[in-house]
């Protein structure tokens, strides 16, 4: 019997995946950012915050509210990609279907 592709052993019955190793494939671990884009946005948050406060003592009121509510929604949002990726992170350890951890 003729085949196109890469031939490959078939799995047995309750028997592992011999074809497959459970090492990361080349790129996988740089498409794993490790929580950047949470962690630049709580960066700037914390930044506007130190920004909000010198501005607020030279006396510039406008502005200073314009650099709190940027600090504020940097933080919200930075925050909320910290927990979303930790919620995923949770996901693909415990498997396929999330359910809330007891501690949360």
């Amino acid at each position: 019997m003729a085949s196109d592709g890469a031939w490959e052993i078939p799995p047995l019955d309750d028997a592992p995946d011999i074809a497959r190793t459970a090492e990361p494939r080349p790129g996988e671990t740089m498409a794993d950012a490790r929580n950047g884009v949470g962690l630049v946005l709580v960066g700037v948050g914390l930044f506007t915050v130190v920004v909000t406060i010198a501005i607020a003592a030279l006396g510039a009121e406008g502005w200073a509210l314009f650099a709190a509510v940027v600090a504020g929604a940097a933080l919200l949002a930075g925050t909320g990609l910290l927990l979303f990726e930790r919620r995923n992170r949770l996901a693909q350890q415990e498997g396929s279907s999330y359910e809330q951890p007891a501690a949360w």
